[in-house]
């Protein structure tokens, strides 16, 4: 084989607007030639910054623009990766939240729901991808609970944000502990409609976390409205509300009881607006 030649085949799925393959597919392509030979011309593709190492078995086929970072935004991939692995995902947390309109800051790393067993962390150049477990996702996760979107470089399935805020609450601790949360969710209720809850929502979140964000979203933000809404869908789920921490992590404190959400107040939670 010349050492052109798996360049030339790149090349050619580039051509063709592929953005990535997997090293199964180049052995298919080349039949006739060794795995060993084949990781060399791999290798050297990868130095050059026409390809990329995404995951083991998978290249990114590096656009022009991209070549001086060597490396594809995940947002870019991760849908392809994802169905690589065969495993059901969602994009989630701040990443989701940052897509509706509710991030102060980029966040640093990019964070995917999916099923166990979990994928490890990875880091490609200047990209983290964190993996976060969700045990409902086993069997997929409904389609009114997602939306997918476009990306420069194909799509991606993100949180929806009545989820996403569920999620924020739910894995707080990833998300930048509860206090950070507050101050996304006063941006991303804009974006949400607690009127119209999907039935689907109460088999992935639980009701304590549900407890939680309407607590938040009334006493600590002032959403009378979002909350009103999501009151009324917790209640059709879990007529009789068991008490439950506002911080799971911290124990009972006296900071007093909220009867309607079943709140025991653990930790004082304000808005950057307050003194």
């Amino acid at each position: 084989m010349s050492s052109g030649t798996v360049r030339a085949w790149i090349t050619e799925q580039a051509r063709h607007g592929r953005t990535s393959f997997t090293r199964a597919e180049l052995c298919a392509a080349f039949p006739g030639v060794s795995g060993a030979r084949l990781g060399v011309e791999l290798y050297r593709a990868c130095r050059s910054r026409l390809a990329a190492v995404a995951w083991q078995g998978f290249y990114l086929i590096l656009p022009p623009e991209y070549q001086a970072v060597g490396m594809l935004p995940p947002a870019d991939y991760i849908d392809k990766l994802m169905a690589y692995m065969g495993k059901p995902y969602c994009v989630a947390l701040l990443n989701a939240a940052a897509h509706y309109g509710a991030a102060h800051q980029r966040p640093m790393n990019f964070t995917v729901m999916t099923s166990q067993p979990l994928p490890r962390s990875t880091v490609k150049r200047v990209n983290r991808i964190d993996f976060v477990s969700k045990s409902e996702m086993q069997n997929g996760i409904p389609a009114a609970l997602v939306r997918r979107v476009k990306t420069q470089y194909g799509s991606m399935v993100v949180s929806s944000p009545e989820f996403t805020a569920c999620t924020l609450v739910q894995y707080a601790k990833a998300a930048g502990g509860l206090a950070h949360v507050v101050s996304v969710l006063q941006e991303l209720v804009e974006a949400c409609d607690f009127s119209r809850l999907p039935s689907e929502l109460a088999a992935y979140v639980p009701a304590p976390c549900l407890q939680r964000l309407g607590y938040i979203l009334e006493r600590v933000l002032g959403e009378r409205t979002a909350a009103r809404g999501l009151h009324r869908h917790l209640l059709s789920i879990c007529p009789r509300l068991r008490k439950t921490r506002l911080v799971p992590q911290l124990p009972s404190a006296h900071g007093g009881t909220d009867d309607k959400w079943g709140i025991l107040i653990n930790q004082k939670l304000t808005t950057e607006n307050d003194d």
